[in-house]
């Protein structure tokens, strides 16, 4: 009976361990861990950047949720805009809650106001995705109740892997799975452009640009701190 007992454990011990092992976050494993992106124009210019936080990581079962803090700082320096996001691992399936995509720049206006956020999946496959593997799309909507009430949606389309390289920022070398995606934002007007994300395991996004429907690029990110646990 012993024998058996301990044979049980350690099967179940190998079948946690090997989701463990399955699940490849596109962010860092270490609560405590902090990372910065910083934007530019399309002539380089900054024009602002993004501080990032790992504050929780809780395992359930088979899946792993991280929970992300976040504070956008202007060109000046100056921090307007404070919010947080999940993402999960699940039976090697990983995807990003989709208000990490929320503009800071945006929102700051209603930092102190009602807001409510119903946010869709933003999957990330593993660096074995094959170039032209298509994703799903992506849905963030943004409620605003107040005296300046307003609803955003942002509508994340045409997803899929255009290809693996390795991408070189201030913050090191990364090997980044690539992805290219349109977006489609109605608020007052509607905006569409077309976006590529560079992703690396273990780190997240390492760099974006941001092109215009004419293909002219209107901007980018790329990661300029790292700081792991």
């Amino acid at each position: 009976m012993k024998y058996l007992i301990t044979c049980i454990v350690l099967i179940g011990s190998t079948t946690f361990l090997s989701a463990q092992i399955d699940c490849k976050p596109y962010v860092p494993a270490t609560v405590g861990t902090s990372w910065e992106l910083t934007s530019y124009n399309d002539k380089g210019k900054l024009t602002g950047r993004i501080e990032y936080e790992l504050v929780d990581k809780v395992v359930n079962g088979n899946d792993i949720t991280f929970s992300v803090k976040t504070t956008t700082y202007d060109k000046k320096d100056k921090p307007i805009f404070s919010s947080s996001f999940d993402a999960k691992c699940s039976e090697g399936r990983f995807a990003f809650d989709m208000a990490f995509m929320m503009d800071g720049s945006s929102m700051q206006a209603y930092q102190d106001m009602d807001v409510s956020i119903d946010a869709s999946d933003y999957e990330i496959p593993s660096m074995d995705a094959a170039a032209g593997t298509t994703l799903p799309d992506g849905t963030l909507t943004i409620k605003i109740a107040g005296p300046i009430a307003m609803n955003m949606t942002v509508f994340v389309t045409d997803r899929k892997i255009e290809k693996k390289e390795s991408v070189t920022t201030p913050a090191g070398t990364f090997k980044c799975l690539v992805s290219s995606q349109n977006v489609s934002t109605k608020m007052v007007v509607n905006v569409n452009s077309a976006t590529k994300e560079w992703y690396a395991e273990g780190i997240g996004l390492v760099k974006s640009e941001s092109y215009s429907q004419k293909g002219k690029l209107q901007g980018y990110s790329e990661l300029t701190k790292l700081d792991i646990k």
